[in-house]
């Protein structure tokens, strides 16, 4: 009787350390693979990456059967996508081409899709996904949503490597995206909005006073020569675009502050060289610089001494 009674005991404790035990096993699980809980239940004996990828050439074959991903067969197509999320949520050509054939049919889901590939943390570093996910909310919804896919497109930048080093493609798109949602709440045109962003964004960067914009910004080449396109675009506007006053009067602002150093033509911003008065393109009379304050004489930028005078120029 004794020793059914300790035999019960110790099972009892045993079942009591054994699921501790698997709870915190579970746990250092989860933490090693996050993804984990998103796997299929099926029994497969941990074979899923080795059905993923029979999965995907599965896919692959059944979409080369359609002629078109539309509203009649979407639903299948993005079955098939779930069904390799559940073998494996982290391979990243269920979302960098998979996702793409539903795009245009469905791209609210394909948002759902992409969006929770950019939490999963195995993908953290895929700068890919995150754009395509602000790419079909600005061109494939209707009407396009360019406030929701802002956050995409920086996520994509800060992916790639910052507004400095990441993908100019990528940063194209932030800007514009933001462009167009300014434009919209400020009823302006796409041109000013555009200059608006870019110059607040510099603007912000040389004042140091935003968190999110990185200082060396202030300097970038690519920063400044986006914003010298639009200006010229506002300053020497194509036949079918009328810029406002408000327009021209940013350009002008931009062009005193970002290019005071650049000798533009505040008119035409044409650059200009040393000595000249007036703006050989629309004869605006300009700035005039490179005069040697001694002898009157024009020298080239970067001269420290008159090489007639021998005096330092200032």
């Amino acid at each position: 009787m004794k020793s059914n009674v300790i035999h019960i005991l110790i099972i009892i404790v045993a079942v009591v350390a054994g699921g501790l035990l698997g709870k915190n096993l579970q746990t250092k699980q989860m933490e090693l693979s996050p993804t984990r809980e998103t796997l299929s239940k099926l029994p497969l004996g941990g074979f899923h990456k080795f059905l993923a990828d029979v999965e995907w050439m599965l896919f692959v074959n059944y979409l080369g059967s359609l002629n078109t991903v539309n509203d009649d067969n979407v639903k299948q197509v993005t079955g098939r996508l779930k069904k390799l999320m559940s073998y494996d949520p982290n391979l990243p050509k269920i979302y960098q081409e998979g996702a793409a054939m539903i795009s245009i049919a469905d791209p609210q889901e394909t948002v759902k899709i992409l969006d929770a590939a950019c939490q999963n943390p195995t993908l953290k570093n895929n700068s890919q996904i995150p754009f395509y996910a602000g790419f079909v909310m600005v061109q494939h919804m209707t009407p396009p949503n360019y406030k929701d896919a802002i956050p995409y497109f920086k996520m994509a930048i800060e992916r790639s490597g910052g507004k400095d080093q990441g993908n100019a493609y990528y940063t194209s798109y932030y800007y514009r995206a933001k462009a167009k949602e300014l434009a919209k709440d400020k009823n302006i045109d796409d041109r000013h909005a555009l200059l608006q962003v870019l110059y607040d964004e510099w603007d912000a960067a040389a004042l140091n006073s935003r968190g999110d914009v990185p200082s060396s910004e202030f300097n970038s080449q690519d920063m400044k020569e986006r914003m010298l396109q639009v200006v010229r675009s506002i300053k020497n506007p194509s036949e079918d675009y009328k810029p406002t006053e408000a327009a021209v009067k940013l350009a002008d602002e931009v062009t005193k502050k970002v290019f005071s150093d650049a000798h533009l033509c505040h008119n035409c911003t044409a650059a200009y060289g040393p000595g000249d008065k007036y703006c050989s393109v629309c004869g605006t009379e300009i700035q005039v610089y490179g005069l040697c304050p001694f002898c009157g004489g024009v020298h080239e930028s970067g001269v420290k001494y008159c090489p007639k005078t021998g005096k330092k120029m200032p």
